[in-house]
């Protein structure tokens, strides 16, 4: 445990340097301001309302109150700093429940170090890490505390992980559901049931009070259309790439995953970008569950999980969906970054145009700033890895009267 301890000490300083490093360069993602400004509504008017959705948060059509847990967070700090913190800690502590985990599984001291560290290295977890803040991102931790409740068969542990589940994103609720039924049948009939049971009931509160307030929850199009195939063989291959591959030693179990796989591999039109690749929030479901797969799979193989830890060393050198990339550098502090800042302690009417998400996401603390024109045609962003100033001159960029740099 010393070991796991230590890495995830190095993983948590390091990324919260490079997410600090985006924060600053004004290059940060719009979903992290938009979480931070719900949050901040919510302490401090009551109606968790953000410009990013342009609706209260509990009329979104995603079911993500796991969030909340961060208000008093948010109400000692209102900034984003904040949620890139917590994200950066929930993802590197998820590494200890992974440790007992594979310990529970019979694994040795040195294999459960091994699971623990590939999961920390692996361009998938560490893209998580260096991405904007999104509450899937409590999946990991939680997954693994219940797998490790599970594997000790205790109701309790296994309901309150099970629930706090739920709260992440409502596929994430379909998914336990499955997993669930599975379980009932081929390993703990009374806590599969008890799952399916509180699966149910979330299910009815989050889509009957969507249905009352005439919200439409997220429902994409799925099809057998599927021709970027290659593509998806190519990612399946570099997530189970840092634990050499493991999980398939699981064998028919392996269909436990095709619900995932069917959620990022098969919706028709869903959204303008690949939502599988390496380090995308959509995948963090899969991961957790590669992550589990690998730990039962080399509980009982030590050579195994060394080898899986070489693997994962490797993928993170030559792989990496982050900063810390052969050719790629950290960025300067961006010039208008206090003038956004400045925007984030007014409480005053301010635009940002979309392509200034970054500066919105700083000044995202003052309820009225508002980002606007997103999803409308506008001028290419910077290079992603070009160390280049915003240099924006939309109206934002003059300073709020009264206040200084």
């Amino acid at each position: 445990m010393p070991i796991v301890i230590a890495a995830i000490c190095a993983f948590v300083v390091t990324y919260v340097f490079c997410d600090l490093n985006v924060l600053y360069a004004l290059r940060e993602n719009q979903n992290t301001g938009l979480y931070l400004q719900t949050l901040v509504d919510l302490v401090h008017h009551g109606s968790a309302f953000n410009w990013g959705d342009q609706r209260p948060f509990l009329l979104k059509p995603h079911d993500e109150w796991i969030v909340l847990v961060l208000l008093p967070f948010i109400n000692v700090w209102p900034r984003a700093e904040t949620l890139l913190i917590a994200q950066v800690l929930l993802l590197g502590l998820a590494a200890v429940p992974l440790y007992l985990f594979v310990r529970a599984c019979g694994g040795s001291t040195a294999t459960a170090v091994c699971v623990a560290l590939a999961y920390l290295v692996s361009p998938s977890v560490q893209g998580f890490a260096y991405r904007a803040f999104v509450p899937t991102h409590f999946v990991p931790v939680l997954a693994f505390l219940l797998a490790y409740f599970v594997r000790k068969r205790s109701l309790a542990g296994t309901l309150v992980c099970a629930q706090l589940l739920m709260g992440t994103k409502e596929d994430v609720l379909l998914f336990l559901a499955w997993l669930a039924a599975f379980g009932a049948v081929f390993y703990d009939r009374r806590l599969g049931i008890a799952v399916l049971v509180l699966a149910a009931v979330n299910g009815v509160a989050y889509y009957g009070y969507e249905t009352w307030h005439g919200v439409a929850p997220t429902r994409p199009s799925y099809g057998l259309l599927d021709p970027q195939w290659p593509q998806q063989l190519a990612f399946l291959a570099e997530t189970l790439a840092p634990f050499a591959f493991a999980p398939l030693l699981l064998r028919w179990r392996l269909l436990l995953a095709v619900p995932l796989l069917i959620e990022l591999f098969l919706p028709q039109h869903y959204v303008p970008f690949v939502i599988y690749s390496a380090g995308s929030y959509y995948t963090e479901s899969l991961v957790a569950l590669i992550a589990i797969g690998a730990g039962i799979a080399l509980a009982s193989r030590p050579r195994w999980a060394r080898i899986a830890l070489v693997c994962a060393f490797v993928m993170a050198i030559f792989l990496n969906t982050t900063v810390l990339h052969f050719g790629r550098h950290p960025f300067s502090r961006d010039p208008q970054y206090g003038i956004a800042r400045a925007w984030a302690l007014r409480d005053e009417r301010v635009d940002f145009p979309c392509r200034d998400e970054g500066a919105w996401v700083v000044a995202a603390p003052n309820v009225q700033a508002r980002i606007v024109g997103c999803g409308k045609p506008g001028p290419a962003g910077r290079p992603a890895w070009h160390d280049e100033p915003l240099d924006s001159h939309a109206a934002w960029t003059q300073l709020p009267v009264h206040t200084e740099r």
